[in-house]
């Protein structure tokens, strides 16, 4: 006779995927009930130095109960099926700020409520990883003791993450973003976050200059009435002297180009040291009267009126508005009112001052290259060199873990 297999039932130990994943569904399903019982409030972290503390008391638990505690719970929360259940849902989590804008202000209130507006502070995050560094706390402990060179990838892979986790968890309360719009030759000091609350960073900035690279505008023919482009292409022509083009029944070609224009007493663009707009004179053919116009054109600014040159058919010739290249603001920051050292903050170009990385952020897009106001964001994580470290310690165990298989397979 066939012996008959025992079946274990659900929620006796040891627990296997079934448990750990509904562990780890019915936390972050807690964690949205709270939230949204709580109005998408989500949670305040302690700063610094108490999630310093925390964190080491965290530490001393986890060890305490290792060493003190036996029980099957112990030997599930360092097993293989409770860390892909919280690695899982926990990489679910951080996968939805991917796709959700993060602010508090951002989204819906149906998503701000449920705190997927703020995820790092909201109560399904905190859940969910706290029980991942649970489990990735006693599978390190397990591993590594006693100690054996064959559990060096593992180990590094683990406490890595367990780094990344807390450093990205607990530095949420240090970390700041915030923005201050700077004016020419003025000292700005208060900065605010994206609720308008003011902060007094201990120094001030003051905008020597800001400069704007610019491409090329180009033209484009478009209906007078609606103002749509009639003629589309996927790279309009450039306005640059001698450029032509052909645009429906025209063909075009730039006479003349002047980057920075005002119209003097006759209607005609002259060069200008003050600020004006870029402008062309355009001459316009048609290909099947032979018919020949000739005009202006300008995008306009706000010192310079737009113009057009009206062709026939409810058509015309219109200068796009110049799109920006760059942007870079110089910047003269002040630890006191006799030392200051000055910066060149561009695009992507960050610099650091005192603990803070700025970054060029806007300006006054109405005045463009002419704007006398600069906006940088000014950003502070100083958890960030752990989350670097535990990053860092993931990727070298993923090349210990290469380089001992592959000597492996050469044995």
């Amino acid at each position: 006779m066939c012996q008959q297999k025992d079946v274990r039932k659900f929620g006796v130990f040891p627990w296997k995927y079934g448990e750990s994943f509904l562990v780890s569904f019915i936390l972050v399903f807690i964690g949205f009930l709270i939230e949204f019982a709580t109005g998408g409030k989500g949670i305040s972290m302690p700063g610094w130095p108490a999630n310093l503390l925390i964190l080491l008391l965290f530490i001393a638990y986890v060890i305490i109960f290792h060493f003190l505690v036996k029980h099957p719970v112990k030997r599930w929360l360092s097993s293989v099926h409770a860390a892909i259940s919280a690695i899982s849902v926990f990489s679910f989590l951080v996968l939805l700020m991917g796709f959700i804008p993060q602010g508090r202000t951002s989204g819906t209130s149906f998503l701000s409520g449920l705190g997927l507006t703020h995820i790092v502070l909201s109560w399904p995050y905190l859940l969910s990883s706290l029980y991942l560094l649970f489990v990735l706390s006693f599978t390190v402990i397990r591993r590594l003791l006693p100690f054996s060179v064959k559990n060096v990838a593992f180990t590094l892979n683990h406490l890595g993450l367990w780094i990344v986790v807390v450093a990205g968890s607990l530095g949420a309360s240090d970390s700041m973003q915030l923005n201050m719009m700077l004016s020419k030759d003025k000292i700005t000091i208060p900065a605010y976050n994206d609720r308008g609350q003011a902060f007094d960073l201990g120094f001030g900035i003051k905008l020597l200059n800001f400069s704007i690279d610019e491409y090329p505008p180009t033209l484009g023919l478009i209906d007078t009435q609606s103002g749509e482009l009639v003629f589309h292409k996927a790279n309009l022509p450039e306005a640059i002297k001698g450029n032509k083009a052909k645009m429906g029944n025209w063909t075009v070609e730039v006479k003349e180009y002047i980057e920075n224009a005002q119209k003097d007493d006759s209607a005609r663009f002259m060069p200008s040291a003050t600020p004006g707009a870029p402008s062309a004179y355009i001459s316009a053919k048609n290909l099947q009267s032979n018919k020949i116009v000739g005009g202006w054109v300008t995008s306009g600014s706000p010192f310079v009126y737009r113009k057009d040159l009206v062709l026939s058919d409810g058509q015309a010739i219109a200068m796009t508005m110049r799109k920006p290249k760059k942007y870079i603001s110089e910047i003269r920051a002040y630890y006191d009112m006799n030392k200051y050292e000055d910066f060149t903050v561009e695009v992507n170009k960050p610099v650091k001052f005192k603990g803070w990385t700025i970054y060029q952020s806007g300006y006054d897009e109405q005045m463009g290259k002419w704007s006398t106001t600069s906006i940088i964001q000014l950003v502070r994580d100083p958890w960030l060199p752990a989350v670097y470290t535990g990053i860092f310690m993931i990727l070298a165990g993923a090349l210990f873990m290469f380089w001992t298989g592959r000597a492996k397979n050469q044995q």
